[in-house]
């Protein structure tokens, strides 16, 4: 049984804590109904009457400029990482995974529905991190933006960040982590650098993005594919919303017009990257290959067409 130490840091902070989100998280996990999944016919699972959007990404992709182009199309109001944040529960799904259940259900599910408009859309890069599962065990049917960006780049913002998995407080709270459940295995990865770390994280998404899409077209959920770059191309940008079912408007395209030639998020700290990337990141491959074979050849041909 695997029982993180970060994990175990969150419930001793809820069990002393007046903070309400700590008291959230230590409701969560003595929630009895986890015993079975959480999975209760209730009124904010079946009557959700809103379509919903969310995406597959690595974060550090573009997804704050992806909400504001959502926000600009008809019907849609679109979040960038709203409150109640997936980040409150998600290191403690990782160990404890049928929390998101009670989690979706108690707090996630009840916001939403209270958000104006007929689609809602979060871009956040959590939802990928224990939440798809649940909400389609619970019957909800979202569909699914995959956005991608290349693995360097999204290991290198990262980096800049000081956002490392398992070993920063960024990189614990929103990354996933190389001792999770059910991630691609990374061998001696005590023994790697910050940067090879954060080039893991990028495979690993890389690999749930092909899953998710998998996911979702077996069971019926609308599901589209963009990398940053074509993001700022309209007519890229428009079939992706053809393909999650959304419509096409002036609006959404003057906003598009407008928002394409922004800035947006970058990073404070840049740093070139250093002599030796490639053969950092080889010795990562080295490692997912092994339990990932198809994967680098999968990620080189998508890339090949941005």
């Amino acid at each position: 049984i695997v029982f993180f130490q970060n994990a175990n840091l969150l419930m001793k902070l809820a069990l002393n804590s007046p903070d309400p989100i700590q008291e959230m998280i230590h409701r969560l996990a003595f929630d009895k109904t986890q015993r079975n999944g959480g999975i209760k016919k209730t009124m904010e699972q079946n009557l959700i009457d809103k379509e919903l959007i969310f995406t597959v990404t690595t974060g550090r992709s573009g997804t704050k400029y992806l909400a504001q182009l959502l926000d600009s199309v008809p019907g849609v109001t679109a979040y960038h990482e709203p409150s109640p944040h997936f980040a409150q529960v998600m290191r403690l799904v990782q160990s404890q995974p049928l929390i998101a259940y009670n989690y979706l259900n108690q707090y996630k599910i009840p916001a939403i529905k209270e958000c104006p408009g007929r689609i809602y859309a979060e871009t956040s890069h959590l939802t990928c991190k224990g939440f798809i599962e649940p909400m389609i065990r619970m019957g909800l049917r979202p569909s699914l933006i995959i956005l991608r960006r290349p693995p360097r780049e999204v290991a290198w913002s990262f980096f800049e960040r000081n956002a490392i998995p398992c070993r920063t407080t960024p990189g614990i709270q929103d990354l996933l982590d190389p001792r999770d459940l059910g991630v691609t295995p990374l061998l001696n990865w005590d023994m790697l650098s910050n940067y090879q770390l954060c080039f893991w994280y990028a495979l690993e998404i890389e690999r749930r993005q092909l899953s998710y899409t998998d996911l979702a077209v077996k069971v019926g959920m609308r599901v589209a594919d963009i990398t940053n770059r074509e993001l700022n191309d309209w007519n890229a940008y428009a079939a992706m919303l053809t393909y999650v079912g959304l419509p096409l408007s002036e609006q959404a395209q003057a906003e598009h017009e407008r928002l394409s030639h922004e800035n947006h998020n970058h990073n404070v700290r840049r740093l070139d990257y250093p002599d030796n990337i490639a053969e950092e990141e080889e010795s990562v491959w080295i490692s997912v290959s092994h339990f990932q074979p198809l994967l680098r050849d999968s990620i080189a041909k998508r890339y090949e067409l941005s």
